[in-house]
């Protein structure tokens, strides 16, 4: 498309040249060709995978009194992958003649850049087991907890900025000026992030026969969080500037002026993330036979999580000043022509999801001649996503031509002058977002037995959360303003 408009622009500055016969072969002649043409290509990939890791702890007291420790394991698998590439061109041509001549200017910019950045962070049946076994042990069992941890996180990103600067000028009436202008940025940015945790499992097991005391609490925490953000950002301003002085009265001719700019932007950015958690397990089994005391507090805490982010904005401006002297125009007619085209196309695409599985807290305590208070049981459980997709374009078209009286009363014609501009701005937009937030099976048990065992029962809690926004948007603004003045 940009080679068609430079070529557009070349056949009609010879057509005017031909036409108009005002430049001679002796006249001056300034040509300045630019070219920039940028590739670039980024790929990032982290992987994070712990598989298996088990804390465990086996306490066996007979006829031994003492406190047992606290038992704690710590699990944490985390991915990070940025991919990023920043592009910047920038092209000026400054033209200057005292007489008349010709002066042509060509500019073309063109940009490619790709992003992609992966990140999988995977935790399989991390493992926290307490086996505590007390036979005429008095003492204080401690705390159990377990903390696990699987995030991910990636970005792609992007961002170019293109500008073109034409200046001529030209002393005498009855010249030649042209110029063509080409900017073409294509962007991909693609970000996907992936937070596994299977069967994490914490569990507590404490048998307690004529052992008086307290059991310690038993914690888990259980979190598979992912993040992907995916974005494009283009900046493109084309600015042409063009004077030509009027000449004197000797019927040169009128001038030509002559500004083609194009700029064309493609942008694609796409953002996955997901959260599963399979299974996660708070088990805590307590049994006491003459063993008076009370029973800790177990907590089961469960997130997932996922965020998916996809934007792309595009500013494009383009501009461009024509101003011609009255001159003669006796044998010619000035001419002052404008084309400006700007095109963006924009997809934005944002996927979340978060599914928890089966998380359970399980409280089994059982009390034979055993008075004592009982723990509270709490579980938490929370399934989010989020999914955005944004895509914001701006496109400015200035045009702005003046003209001095044509043609001159010794010359006895009316030489009136021609003023043309076409803009044409197009923009297309595609913006999804998909969240979703599955949370199955989720179970808070607690089952207290007790025989002969007096003593009061702790609170059972269950809170359960399953959430999901989606939120697509477009955002376009184009202004269009053409002025033409003819004295």
């Amino acid at each position: 498309m940009r080679t068609h408009v430079l070529a557009l622009l070349a056949a009609l500055l010879l057509l005017l040249i031909a036409g108009v016969g005002t430049a001679a072969a002796s006249d001056p002649t300034q040509v300045v060709g630019q070219e920039a043409a940028s590739q670039q290509s980024a790929s990032a990939n982290a992987d994070a995978t712990q598989i298996a890791p088990t804390n465990r702890n086996v306490d066996v007291r007979i006829f031994s009194p003492g406190e047992s420790g606290s038992v704690t394991q710590t699990n944490a698998a985390g991915a990070l992958a940025i991919a990023g590439n920043a592009n910047e061109t920038s092209q000026s041509a400054n033209q200057a003649q005292s007489g008349s001549g010709t002066q042509a200017v060509g500019q073309e910019a063109a940009n490619q850049q790709a992003a992609d950045a992966s990140a999988d962070a995977t935790q399989v049946k991390p493992s926290n087991e307490n086996i505590s076994v007390r036979i005429h042990s008095p003492g204080n069992d401690g705390d159990v907890t377990q903390s696990n941890v699987a995030a991910a996180g990636a970005a792609a990103g992007n961002a170019n900025g293109t500008a073109q600067a034409a200046e001529q000028s030209q002393g005498g009436g009855g010249g030649e000026q042209a110029v063509g202008q080409s900017a073409g940025s294509k962007q991909s940015a693609d970000a996907d992030a992936n937070a596994t945790q299977i069967k994490p499992s914490n569990s507590n097991v404490s048998v307690r026969i004529g052992s008086a005391g307290n059991g310690g609490s038993v914690n888990q925490t259980n979190a598979a969080l992912a993040g992907a953000l995916a974005g494009n950002k283009n900046t493109t301003q084309q600015t042409a500037d063009q004077k030509q002085d009027g000449g004197s009265c000797k019927c040169g001719g009128g001038g030509v002026q002559a500004v083609g700019q194009e700029a064309w932007n493609h942008q694609s950015a796409e953002a996955d993330a997901d959260a599963v958690q399979v299974a996660p397990q708070n088990d805590n089994t307590s049994v006491r036979i003459g063993s008076p005391g009370n029973d800790g507090d177990v907590r089961q805490a469960n997130v997932a999580g996922a965020l998916g982010i996809a934007l792309n904005g595009n500013a494009t401006e383009q501009s461009a000043a024509q101003s011609q002297g009255g001159g003669c125009g006796c044998h010619g007619t000035p001419v002052q022509a404008v084309g400006q085209f700007a095109a963006s196309g924009q997809y934005a695409d944002a996927d979340a999801n978060a599914k928890q599985i089966a998380p359970k807290n399980t409280n089994t305590p059982v009390r034979i001649g055993s008075p004592g208070g009982g723990g509270d049981v709490a579980q938490a459980n929370v399934a989010g996503a989020l999914g955005i997709a944004l895509n914001a374009n701006s496109t400015d078209q200035t045009a702005q031509q003046a003209q001095g009286g044509g043609g001159h009363a010794k010359c006895g014609c009316g030489g009136g002058g021609v003023q043309a501009a076409g803009q044409s701005a197009l923009n297309a937009q595609a913006a999804d977002a998909d969240a979703s937030t599955f949370q199955l099976w989720a179970a808070n048990e607690n089952a207290p037995v007790r025989i002969g065992s007096a003593g009061g029962g702790g609170s059972v809690r269950q809170l359960n959360a399953a959430l999901a926004l989606a939120l697509a948007a477009n955002l376009n603004h184009t202004r269009q303003e053409v002025a033409q003045t003819q004295s």
